[in-house]
């Protein structure tokens, strides 16, 4: 049974060749790399059902290399989490305003029912539910837990919400405050990438490097159907329809 791969070090290991690219050779990031690290699993069953006959017929093909596509398809994986942290992406940004539209809702909903019985100021309650739009939810998760912190005496034990949901609210609600735009904000001009979003579109250039060599062997060896046997790293599975019956 293979061992699982630590990300980390799979990080450190192709780090050093990641740096070593020229500016003129990093690809545009493009990947999902869910999507690509499935795609390069699949990839494998035709490698290692060739392993034997690589080297006769492809000598040109660094066999250690190729099998070890795995583990630089993790090292990539591990330098977009990374990334993400400074610049986050889109998807990040979206799964973090659903999360704290729940924790506005449920904190929202105990403070309401606190304030209708005088034990919080309704003002307080009324200045949170005034505004709309992402950037406000995110405010309102930053309101609402230091609400219930500055009333955490007189509500102990009068509502259902952890502290573990109002810490929760706070941390979420300064994410978003500090990377969510303004509708209104004037647009930046396109900064440099940091260093981290620059390690990810390296390491993201040498999977996709290897991966055109993983492909170059299921064509060679399966002409007919190597782009299933092989599939590019962005492809989804697409159901195709089967023909009418007679």
């Amino acid at each position: 049974m293979t061992p699982p791969i630590d990300p980390e070090q799979a990080y450190q290991k192709y780090l050093p060749a990641a740096q070593a690219l020229q500016a003129d050779q990093i690809l545009p990031f493009r990947l999902d790399l869910d999507l690509a690290l499935a795609n390069v699993t699949t990839g494998m069953r035709v490698a290692s059902a060739h392993e034997h006959d690589i080297p006769i017929h492809l000598p040109q093909i660094d066999l250690a290399a190729l099998f070890a596509l795995p583990e630089l398809a993790v090292a990539t994986k591990f330098a977009a989490l990374r990334a993400e942290q400074e610049t986050p992406g889109e998807s990040l940004l979206q799964a973090k305003l659903s999360t704290a539209a729940r924790l506005r809702a449920q904190l929202l909903s105990s403070a309401k029912a606190l304030a209708s019985n005088g034990t919080i100021p309704q003002a307080e309650v009324d200045a949170i539910i005034a505004g709309r739009g992402a950037r406000d939810r995110a405010e309102d998760c930053m309101s609402l837990a230091d609400l219930f912190r500055r009333h955490a005496q007189a509500i102990t034990g009068k509502h259902p919400v952890t502290p573990a949901q109002i810490d929760e609210a706070a941390e979420i609600g300064a994410f978003l405050v500090t990377h969510l735009k303004p509708s209104d904000a004037p647009k930046a001009a396109p900064a440099a990438p940091t260093l981290a979003v620059d390690i990810r579109n390296r390491l993201a250039t040498l999977l996709v490097r290897e991966h055109a060599r993983l492909q170059a062997v299921a064509h060679y060896f399966h002409p007919d159907d190597w782009e299933e046997l092989a599939p590019p790293l962005g492809a989804r599975t697409v159901k195709r329809p089967k023909p009418a019956e007679a």
